[in-house]
């Protein structure tokens, strides 16, 4: 899309903070208007529609893109969004270690404990885990405590969660990413523990590793780093 607006600035609304341009409010692919509940997001959102050139690249606004997302698909559908990640308890990726070999056993141990343990910590839970595919049931009670968690949270944290946790395969690593001091990096680590030691084992930094790989890894790393910038406009 063409750059169409020659003036990027914010208003003040009775529920937050709009976006215009050439004075006129911007809208979610929805028709909704796009408001900010807090300055700092309105701030970031405006210098993103500011720096455009002569296209609209949205790629190069992650935090107008997110706005747009809560507005349009989170907010309304929001119930059955929270049944669908809490799902995710008793399949949680990081509570399925291997078994063999022990390579990766270690690493898994390494990069996922830290994650497991803020969890059992900051929420007082018991989590299970288990070694190969053997289905397991997170306790009653783990349920019942993140379930109350996740209600409490604004529809902005919620959506952050949301999306991590289709992106990670874990909601635990991402009540940790949320709630805990975790970078970018270690999630991303952690994330993709065994294919960064598959890495090491075949000189991956030699021979590089597929296109295809490479492409979801940089999109990984992409989504990390904006959820910590959303994260820290709220």
């Amino acid at each position: 899309m063409k750059r169409f607006y020659k003036t990027v600035s914010t208003s003040l609304t009775a529920d937050g903070y709009a976006i215009l341009l050439d004075g006129k409010k911007i809208l979610t692919p929805m028709k909704a208007d796009c408001i900010a509940p807090t300055k700092s997001l309105a701030d970031h959102m405006m210098q993103e529609w500011a720096i455009q050139k002569d296209d609209i690249v949205t790629e190069t606004m992650p935090v107008t893109q997110m706005m747009m997302t809560v507005i349009d698909r989170i907010t309304p559908n929001r119930s059955a969004f929270q049944l669908q990640i809490l799902d995710y308890l008793d399949t949680d990726m990081i509570c399925y270690f291997a078994d063999d070999p022990q390579a990766y056993a270690e690493q898994q141990k390494e990069k996922w404990t830290p994650f497991l343990n803020w969890n059992k910590n900051h929420f007082g839970i018991a989590v299970e885990i288990t070694t190969g595919l053997t289905p397991i049931k997170q306790p009653e009670q783990t349920h019942k405590i993140i379930a109350q968690h996740i209600e409490k949270m604004n529809d902005l944290e919620f959506a952050t969660l949301y999306l991590l946790t289709m992106e990670l395969g874990s909601l635990f690593m991402a009540l940790a990413f949320i709630g805990g001091d975790f970078t970018p990096e270690q999630t991303f680590e952690a994330a993709l523990a065994e294919d960064l030691l598959k890495d090491e084992i075949y000189l991956a930094d030699q021979y590089g590793i597929s296109p295809d790989q490479e492409r979801k890894r940089k999109i990984l790393k992409s989504e990390l780093e904006n959820a910590r910038l959303f994260l820290s406009l709220l």
